[in-house]
């Protein structure tokens, strides 16, 4: 009888407390939506998952109304160059792009409204750009590939006066090759077929575009394949500036 005394006793003191009311505060009610391109060539800013670029924010607003501590907050965008958060208080928010591989754009102070996804586009110069020209197969099975790319720096489209030489100084170019996923990248790669596909740069001439003849991928076994080629400068992040993603298809010619 006792337990049953307490039991009641605890019911009737949540419900006094509001215990079991529901939570009335207002969910996020706004959102931004985009895309980051080159602002060279205007074609979006291809990343790999997970290893792209941050959209950071932080409320200026709740900040002026005199509520202390406030910290930025940041969501990852997306491997075609493009972002989306539908999750937002609506506010005044200071916005800049980090931690991609690119020259960031300046902040910029932006109103977002209730109810509404407000879109913002930027245009960027990434440290360094690469083009997949040509993939062909070789060799008696067809199974060796010749990937014939293009790198190009951008040292000439910035001021580069107070930047880092490593930041725009090209390091290097590499395969990376997918039979499991087309999402390929960093994360995503066969380094047994790619190991040796990596291609130095010690010399080269700012502004002219470098070609390579890459024939180190050799022996697939057949299958569907995904290749793109990612090219490093000195930057600190170590980010890779990526092509696009190709599909490639080598024959079984023993069947």
């Amino acid at each position: 009888m006792n337990r049953l005394y307490i039991f009641c006793l605890m019911i009737l003191t949540l419900s006094s407390c509001g215990y079991f009311e529901y939570d009335n505060y207002e969910e996020p009610n706004s959102g931004i939506d985009g895309k980051v391109v080159d602002k060279k060539t205007n074609e979006p800013f291809y990343s790999e998952t997970a290893n792209s670029y941050k959209v950071e924010y932080y409320e200026l607003s709740w900040e002026a109304a005199g509520h202390a501590n406030t910290q930025s907050r940041f969501f990852w965008g997306k491997a075609d160059g493009t972002f989306t958060n539908t999750k937002i208080f609506a506010g005044e928010y200071r916005i800049t792009l980090k931690e991609g591989a690119f020259y960031a754009p300046d902040p910029e102070v932006v109103t977002l409204k209730k109810g509404k996804l407000t879109n913002l586009n930027y245009a960027v110069t990434p440290y360094a750009r690469v083009k997949i020209d040509e993939i062909t197969l070789s060799g008696t099975k067809q199974n060796n590939l010749v990937i014939d790319y293009t790198v190009e720096d951008t040292q000439n489209e910035i001021d580069i006066t107070n930047v880092d030489k490593g930041v725009y100084t090209l390091s290097e170019a590499q395969v990376f090759i997918s039979s499991r996923s087309p999402n390929v990248g960093v994360n995503n790669t066969e380094s047994k077929y790619t190991v040796r596909a990596v291609q130095k740069f010690t010399t080269y001439t700012p502004g002219t575009p470098i070609a390579v003849s890459e024939k180190n991928v050799r022996n697939l076994p057949p299958g569907k394949y995904w290749v793109r080629i990612g090219v490093r400068t000195g930057n600190p992040g170590k980010k890779y500036n990526f092509s696009t993603i190709q599909e490639i298809v080598i024959p079984d010619l023993d069947n």
